[in-house]
């Protein structure tokens, strides 16, 4: 009677031990769901409370009310080239949402020294005079994912290749265009980003990338001559290539070379497509430069 006594407290102990592992388990899946449910509640309504309709509902009022005229919009532009494979939209609409992301942060309407949360170190970040509108533009093939950049706040611009492989002159440029690393012939859809016209400034970037300081410098130095107190500390703070070189007496475009792809380095260099700031201009026409082989 005791052997059975032992045996069946043992598996009485057993069963509520099994019990309150299957109960751990529940309550532990269920603050997990409930946890990514709220994220993803917040994620959502930050998304809704930055579309681009919205913008002067979250601005600072009193940054934008002292300055005495609306603060001047800079278009930031990207392009969704190629869509053939699904590994190459793969975290696209992540990378364009932490981009949007980035640009808001450094742009008028983000107040850092409002927030109770922001450290010393953040606070003493400089802050930008600038608004900014979001830009997509899609080539045909990639217009499915349209909608998706759309609901991040992004303007959209379908388009199709400006100017086909046999109009380019360039005979090497025709040769060699649809073997580039990424898009041949399509990629000249970035040059519709001078046709942004409502705009002053046009800034074309690559998705894989984020802001982390204001680029009011870049601005000021193409919308400020350099008599104007503003021009004239712009051009004094950014750095050139060639700072030997006097600067032009308007300032169109700021870009990057591309050094890496070059040999030798630096002999003969092209621009790097994946960021350039310029003045828009639809007198620039995309077929004509991309036809030229510019």
């Amino acid at each position: 009677v005791i052997m059975v006594a032992i045996s069946t407290n043992r598996r009485r102990n057993a069963t509520a031990g099994i019990l309150s592992q299957r109960r751990l388990v529940c309550i532990l899946s269920a603050v997990i769901a409930t946890t990514m449910a709220l994220y993803t509640f917040y994620v959502g309504s930050m998304i809704n409370k930055h579309q681009l309709s919205q913008l002067v509902l979250q601005s600072p009022a009193s940054e934008v009310e002292s300055a005495g005229d609306p603060p001047v919009v800079i278009a930031h532009a990207i392009s969704l080239i190629k869509c053939g494979k699904k590994s190459s939209v793969t975290g696209f609409i992540d990378a364009a949402a932490v981009l949007r992301h980035s640009i808001h942060k450094n742009s008028v309407h983000y107040n850092n020294n409002a927030s109770p949360s922001s450290s010393a170190a953040n606070k003493k970040k400089p802050s930008s005079r600038y608004s900014y509108q979001m830009y997509a533009i899609v080539h045909t093939s990639c217009e499915e994912h349209a909608k998706s950049l759309e609901r991040l706040g992004y303007k959209i611009l379908v388009k199709d290749h400006p100017v086909k492989k046999e109009d380019i002159k360039g005979e090497w440029l025709r040769n060699h265009i649809e073997g580039e690393n990424c898009c041949g012939s399509a990629e000249f859809i970035k040059l519709y980003a001078y046709h942004l016209t409502d705009h002053p400034i046009v800034v074309h970037w690559d998705m894989d990338v984020a802001v982390l300081q204001p680029m009011d410098d870049l601005y000021d130095a193409m919308l400020y001559p350099a008599t104007h107190p503003r021009g004239k500390a712009a051009r004094g703070k950014i750095e050139r290539q060639h700072s030997e070189l006097e600067w032009p007496e308007t300032v169109n475009a700021f870009f990057t070379r591309d050094i890496t792809s070059a040999k030798p380095w630096e002999k003969i260099t092209a621009v790097q497509g994946g960021f350039l700031v310029a003045r828009p201009d639809k007198q620039a026409h995309p077929r004509g430069k991309a036809a030229r082989g510019q």
